[in-house]
């Protein structure tokens, strides 16, 4: 059952990404920047820490196979860590360094943010007990 529902996320999570990714890059605003994956990463961090939050500390073990299918799965598919790499190494080859920087600060900074806010929402949202 567990890799079952692994799978599954993974795929849900995946056509989560490219959807987004695709809409993201048709927009006129995104066509100097990679706003598609610092987009997608930061809300991942979000997902994950949200999930991570509710259901393994706030649910318990029982519901463990839920992380596997959101945090591992759906998390996994749709994070885009190895495409932020090369999104950056492309800036940096190409010498717009700028805006290497702000890519690689804006999804550490803001990947954190993320992260923070999707844990202190599910806190208010499932207090512990």
């Amino acid at each position: 059952m567990g890799m079952a529902l692994l799978l599954l996320g993974g795929a849900l999570g995946t056509a989560a990404r490219y959807q987004l990714g695709k809409w993201i890059s048709a927009q006129r605003w995104a066509q100097e920047f990679p706003y598609g994956t610092l987009i997608v990463n930061v809300s991942g961090s979000f997902v994950l820490a949200f999930a991570a939050v509710v259901i393994l500390e706030r649910f318990g073990l029982e519901y463990e196979d839920w992380y596997l299918l959101i945090g591992t799965g759906f998390c996994g598919g749709y994070t885009t860590f190895s495409t932020f790499e090369w999104e950056t190494f492309r800036l940096v080859r190409d010498g717009s360094w700028l805006q290497a920087l702000a890519n690689v600060l804006g999804s550490v900074l803001a990947g954190f943010a993320g992260a923070a806010l999707g844990a202190l929402l599910a806190a208010l949202l499932f207090p512990p007990p």
